[in-house]
């Protein structure tokens, strides 16, 4: 592991001031103090830098005792805007966020089944944009970026989509065309690092420093944060435990290999288990991920006993997966996120706790807590504001990175990216 500069320190100390802002809401130079560990001195210089890019702003004075009024800051709404942008496998979603992480407008279109072209999902995401701008046109040059989550193993660094089977994809280039089509500065991810960014700043990551946050969709995943900060891996491929094996020469994964978690968990998964159990069984007819998830567990709750066994079968299937990332990791909590949670009912939840201390060794188990999140689909939005807004921050100087920089390698033939122009706050 590489040395940290002060450099890093600095940055990750400015990341610890940020987000206990946005979380707390308004808050005293003394409790970023006492909640992030870092020296008042410390705090006062951080403080000051972020209120003077505007990013945060003066609160308010409260009375202290015997003393001066204590100032309070929050984080600045007025300070511009982000773009989130969640492309999933049947939709393209745009969310308008102002500077201080609160959504203000959303825009969604469906997108036809079947394999995309990178051209046809940026024209899809720049009609969002356009319809969704027209609504606020007093953000005309107040837009500090945009956050663009795809599906796949997305590298931000090389600009690229290395591998989404469902489009099969293989090493796509995306920057050029999202950049045509998107007016602002972009950053690219895929929704398993989004999912976990939302939920290292806004959930599991207020009480927990080392935690992995489980997305269980129609693939699934594990964001990894180790010390208060996101794992990627040099390729940002971290966290691909979906396509980890589950079962030695099992059933066929979209990934091409056999056996893989997201072959028994995902929802083709469950559709499989449910197929094995009764191949004629009338779910199967049910072609759209959501409608046959919720139908399943309207099922089992009305006593379809195809229902409560696939479930249960999924149930191991989840807690076995999630021991195996215990043991190897030994966190204190798992977040169990992702779409698929919203619709399932306490027996997959209760089947999974029930099973989970015997798979995991006594000592990583020992006290281990895990929680279901009824997200749907929000905590992609987030995730990708929080990194549009750390791709602005870098912009202006005041790096706040929540996870370690990766070197940015230029696509073959271009050189770095450079030219962006950061809205200016007046005054």
């Amino acid at each position: 592991m590489a040395t940290k500069t002060s450099k890093d320190i600095r940055s990750e100390s400015r990341f610890m001031v940020l987000r206990t802002v946005y979380v707390r809401g308004t808050v005293t130079r003394a409790q970023v103090s006492a909640e992030t560990g870092l020296s008042p001195a410390t705090v006062t210089t951080l403080v000051g830098e972020l209120v003077e890019e505007g990013v945060l702003r003066e609160a308010g004075r409260i009375s202290s005792q015997g003393g001066r009024p204590t100032s309070t800051f929050q984080a600045n709404p007025a300070r511009g805007a982000l773009l989130a942008v969640d492309v999933a496998e049947t939709y393209v979603r745009v969310d308008l966020f102002d500077a201080s992480l609160v959504r203000v407008d959303q825009e969604r279109v469906d997108l036809a089944p079947g394999t995309q072209s990178i051209a046809t999902i940026a024209e899809r995401i720049g009609v969002c944009i356009t319809v969704i701008l027209a609504r606020h046109p007093e953000l005309e040059g107040e837009v500090l970026g945009a956050g663009i989550s795809l599906p796949g193993q997305v590298d931000p660094a090389r600009g690229v989509d290395v591998f989404a089977p469902n489009w099969d994809w293989h090493e796509v280039p995306l920057m050029e065309e999202l950049e045509k089509a998107v007016p602002v500065p972009v950053r690219i991810d895929n929704p398993l690092m989004a999912l976990a960014t939302g939920e290292l700043w806004f959930g599991a990551g207020r009480r927990f420093r080392h935690f992995v946050a489980v997305n269980l969709g129609t693939g699934v995943g594990a964001g990894i944060i180790v010390d208060g900060q996101l794992l990627r891996g040099p390729g940002n491929s971290a966290g691909e435990w979906g396509h980890t094996t589950l079962v030695w020469g099992g059933r066929a994964c979209r990934c091409g290999r056999s056996g893989c978690v997201e072959a028994y968990v995902g929802v083709e998964g469950i559709r499989a288990t449910v197929a094995e159990i009764d191949p004629e069984h009338e779910l199967l007819a049910v072609p759209h991920h959501r409608d046959f998830v919720e139908r399943l567990m309207r099922a089992e709750a009305a006593g379809d006993p195809t229902a409560r066994e696939a479930l249960l079968r999924t149930g191991d299937y989840l807690a076995a997966a999630v021991g195996n990332l215990v043991n190897l990791l030994n966190p204190e909590h798992v977040s169990v996120l992702g779409w698929i949670t919203r619709y399932a009912g306490w027996e997959l939840q209760e089947r999974v706790r029930e099973r989970i201390a015997q798979e995991c060794l006594p000592g990583p188990s020992a006290a281990l807590s895990i929680e279901f999140t009824e997200a749907d689909g929000e905590g992609v939005s987030l995730g990708m504001a929080v990194l549009a807004l750390e791709g602005f921050l870098e912009r202006v100087g005041l790096p706040s990175p929540s996870s370690p920089p990766t070197p940015v390698v230029p696509a073959a033939g271009r050189g770095p990216r450079t030219g962006w122009a950061v809205p200016q706050r007046e005054g």
